[in-house]
């Protein structure tokens, strides 16, 4: 199983997605997120267990303020987006790396400002999150214009192959052909399980020329 299904496979339920949601906040211990969840401590259990085994929480001990036994919290430990776009005419999901190294001087900025006070701390910190949420709805916006120019040109493609190719595996090579522009002839090879030869004269019959 790849990383991307794996990773979807842990989203997909609603509770896992409410216990990261509440330790992205601050740490926590399973009798915490019992009550704030609502749910049973053992029902919480089983479900960091399963996070923890996939790399996206992690514990530490901790003594207990009412000076009893060490507690275990847990934190978050992955970073990560995933993409889903699903259209009549295209589809695609994809896992990406967030590498917080490269931040612009904003995040270095904060660096220096973290022994101002807590009221404007918070000042502060909601203007920049107002700021950077208007940001990412606009690229949000770009990117949703983009997806919908792909996606005709998917179905553009599709076209081409409906109305011009009656051999179900030419069509196929057709499709990953455009749909894959990044990938050379033998990767597009290894993408569909078809021999380099399969590919390279089924190209060639398609554009009528010699191999590209």
């Amino acid at each position: 199983m790849s990383q991307l299904d794996i990773l979807l496979s842990m989203i997909e339920n609603p509770t896992r997605r409410r216990i990261l949601q509440e330790l992205v906040r601050e740490p926590h211990y399973p009798l915490q997120l019992s009550k704030e969840l609502r749910i049973s401590q053992q029902a919480v259990m089983k479900h960091l267990k399963t996070l923890e085994d996939n790399d996206l929480v992690s514990c530490y001990m901790e003594e207990s303020d009412l000076g009893g036994p060490q507690r275990k919290l847990y934190v978050p430990t992955m970073k990560f987006t995933l993409i889903v776009d699903v259209g009549p005419g295209y589809f695609n999901a994809e896992l990406l790396d967030l590498d917080l190294s490269k931040g612009d001087g904003r995040f270095e900025a904060m660096e220096d400002q973290q022994s101002e006070g807590v009221s404007l701390g918070v000042r502060r910190l909601r203007a920049l999150i107002s700021q950077i949420n208007k940001e990412l709805g606009e690229l949000q916006m770009r990117r949703g214009e983009l997806v919908e120019l792909k996606e005709r040109a998917f179905s553009d493609a599709r076209r081409l192959g409906e109305e011009n190719l009656d051999d179900y595996q030419l069509r196929r090579i057709l499709y990953e052909y455009i749909h894959r522009p990044d990938l050379d002839l033998m990767e597009i090879a290894r993408e569909l399980a078809l021999r380099d030869e399969v590919v390279r004269e089924s190209i060639k019959r398609i554009l009528g020329e010699e191999e590209r």
